[in-house]
């Protein structure tokens, strides 16, 4: 359907004619290095000319991107060794592959998989996504790109131009082109807060990269948005405007996507936030018709987590590496400023205390002078309390325990403080994500903190208002016999509101067949909410009373859960619904 002719491909948008670029010698026939024929022009990238050729060794076509000679810097050639050797990692077959970086009398050369088919630029420019039932062929091209993305990002690197036109199409599959940012990187290191934007097309860049530049993960989400909404709308909002005039929500408020689901329109939406932090990740998004008539698990509903980092090697079972783990605060009733510091594990036998003589020093009040005393032994810690005065836990047990062993990421409780076991250390990528993580949520219960929660539902109300749905809001509230409002939850309330919060979120989702998760935090000490868009106030009672009775099955009997079902008005901002 979409197979590429062999004649001279049209240049995508904005791309420059050979002649144009100080490239004309190269030719059909001229061999590169006694090894590759140019057989024709394929494009344009963000460097340079994109060439199709035949590789005489490997007896294959490749794509070779010979980078101009006015887009070079001094200190281009290393970057991009290095980003190619990063790149060589990506191996998804919904990503372009990077064979190799060569030298040759042209210039350096990006020797990469050629992809037979059409951009999704043309695609669109041709009004495929405008005619008939393709809401599955959307889907499929949405899923691919999203997975693809995802497999970037797993690596740690980022794309910095994706658009329509870095996106081709074949029969089989959608592949990511021209990603690797070595060019881009060399501009970021000396560019002016007023310089012209390079090595990205300002048309799919976001807010905060159109003010400083910097290409993100957050930033290829936002691309990933408008390049999904243009493929379903035909057109990009404010094409090029630096920064733009209009937030994003306001540009699209006419371009609903018909015929797509609720959850799926939510997810592009999302992408475009003004707020990275509110950008789902790649490896989260998914597109695809739930049915009331099928069975439907929400076991798979992707949601952030916090990850405890690779597990240790085989031969950490035989020898001590000081440093290979380290505790993290997750948690901490009286001192918050002590979440999300981390304790490397340097010797074989540490002790745990508030007190300063204490190899870990934990400056928390329920934690006693010297609490416990953590042992390695045959590749495993063991935990020991040392006649504490509020205690050690496990995991989510509120029954001390004596004596237990603590696994690659699990948690332990020492009185009111939580301490996870990771595989990394201070100021690491995993410990910066942590952070993040915890500054967003409730280390015990993984509940979103009022402020985030706020900031959550107020979006929700705008996507609500925009896409002519209910947004409803069930505020949950644990019920404790003859419990002083005042006085500060015990270990068995809290870990009893998390149980409840998990029960009621998973019932939420399974009977709204949600492809997200749902939007859920605290908004007290022992309550939390809810938030529901789509359906009526009715059919959200419904729910909400189903999910009530599933959560409130594992509650002790001193304790109840009440709940409430509100629905937010129209142009109201969502943070007041909570209330």
């Amino acid at each position: 359907m979409r197979n590429a002719k062999r004649g001279n491909v049209p240049l995508e948008r904005g791309q420059q004619r050979e002649s144009e670029t100080g490239a004309e010698v190269i030719r059909e026939g001229i061999l590169i290095n006694d090894r590759f024929e140019i057989l024709r022009v394929l494009g344009s990238g963000g460097m340079g000319l994109v060439y199709l050729a035949f590789d005489r060794e490997m007896r294959q076509e490749v794509a070779l991107k010979i980078v101009r000679e006015d887009a070079q810097t001094t200190t281009d050639t290393e970057l991009m060794r290095q980003e190619t050797g990063l790149a060589r990692k990506v191996c998804h077959r919904n990503v372009c592959r990077v064979h190799d970086l060569v030298k040759s009398n042209f210039g350096p050369v990006i020797v990469m998989e050629y992809v037979a088919g059409e951009t999704l630029h043309r695609c669109i420019r041709r009004g495929d996504f405008q005619r008939g039932q393709v809401e599955n062929e959307f889907r499929r091209i949405a899923s691919d790109v999203s997975q693809g993305l995802a497999a970037i990002h797993r690596e740690g690197l980022v794309h910095g131009d994706l658009k329509p036109g870095n996106v081709m199409l074949t029969d089989e599959r959608a592949v990511i082109l021209d990603f690797g940012l070595a060019q881009e990187r060399s501009r970021n290191m000396t560019r002016s807060p007023d310089a012209h934007l390079d090595g990205g097309t300002p048309n799919y860049m976001s807010p905060e990269r159109l003010s400083c530049g910097d290409a993100s993960r957050e930033d290829d989400l936002y691309a990933l948005g408008l390049t999904l909404w243009e493929m379903w709308t035909g057109r990009v909002p404010q094409p090029g405007a630096m920064p733009r005039q209009l937030p994003m929500a306001q540009q699209v408020s006419a371009d609903i996507p018909a015929r797509l689901s609720l959850d799926e329109t939510k997810q592009i939406w999302r992408c475009l936030c003004q707020d990275p932090a509110m950008r789902p990740e790649a490896r989260h998004l998914r597109f695809f018709k739930t049915s009331p008539t099928t069975t439907w698990s929400t076991g798979g509903t992707p949601r952030e987590r916090l990850d405890a980092g690779p597990r240790p090697g085989p031969s950490s079972a035989q020898y001590f590496v000081p440093g290979s783990q380290s505790l993290l605060v997750t948690y901490a009733a009286h001192n918050a400023e002590i979440v999300g510091e981390i304790f490397p594990l340097v010797k074989t036998s540490l002790r745990i205390g508030r007190l300063e003589a204490q190899d870990i020093v934990l400056a928390e009040s329920t934690v006693s002078g010297a609490h416990a005393l953590l042992s390695w032994h045959d590749g495993q810690w063991t935990v020991e309390d040392l006649g504490s005065t509020n205690g050690t836990y496990l995991g989510l047990s509120p029954q001390r325990v004596q004596r237990l062993i603590l696994l690659h990421g699990s948690e332990v409780q020492l009185g009111e403080v939580r301490l996870k076991l990771v595989s990394f250390g201070a100021d690491t990528p995993q410990h910066t994500y942590a952070r993040a993580y915890l500054e967003k949520r409730d280390g015990l219960t993984g509940l979103l903190r009022r402020p985030y929660l706020e900031s959550i539902a107020d979006d929700e109300a705008l996507f609500a208002d925009w896409a002519a749905c209910t947004m409803t809001v069930a505020s949950y509230a644990l019920r404790v016999s003859d419990r002083d409002s005042s006085r500060w939850p015990t270990i068995l309330e809290l870990l009893t509101l998390r149980t409840a919060a998990l029960r009621a979120r998973e019932q939420t989702e399974h009977y709204l067949m949600s492809l997200l998760p749902v939007v859920i935090g605290l908004t007290g000490p022992l309550s939390f909410a809810i938030v529901m868009v789509g359906p009526s106030l009715g059919e959200a009672q419904q729910i909400v009373e189903l999910a009530q009775g599933q959560a409130g099955i594992a509650l002790p009997e001193s304790m109840g859960l009440d709940v409430t079902v509100t629905r937010a008005n129209p142009g109201q901002c969502g943070r007041n619904a909570l209330d």
